[in-house]
């Protein structure tokens, strides 16, 4: 099971790394987007990244993680699956 202390640990070794996330939008629907983790805070955590040519920041809770609702990935080579 994933804890929220956890999630933020692996979370915060991110912090400045291009990573991938996944948002779900209903039973198959999700969009996929690539950012850069800026920021952690104590309930949140921030992701820049580009759409249509704006720079936007968007904020994401940790239980987002815990719960499925947002999945991240490195962009690496593996595309590895933060927690």
């Amino acid at each position: 099971m994933k804890s929220i202390e956890r999630v933020k640990g692996l979370v915060e070794e991110c912090i400045g790394q291009k990573i991938k996330f996944k948002l779900k939008k209903g039973k198959k629907a999700a969009v996929i987007t690539e950012g850069v983790i800026t920021d952690v805070y104590p309930s949140v955590f921030t992701v820049q990244f580009e759409s249509k040519g704006l720079k936007r920041i968007v904020s994401f809770n940790y239980i987002d993680i815990v719960t499925n609702n947002v999945e991240f990935f490195k962009c690496d080579e593996n595309e590895t699956k933060i927690v």
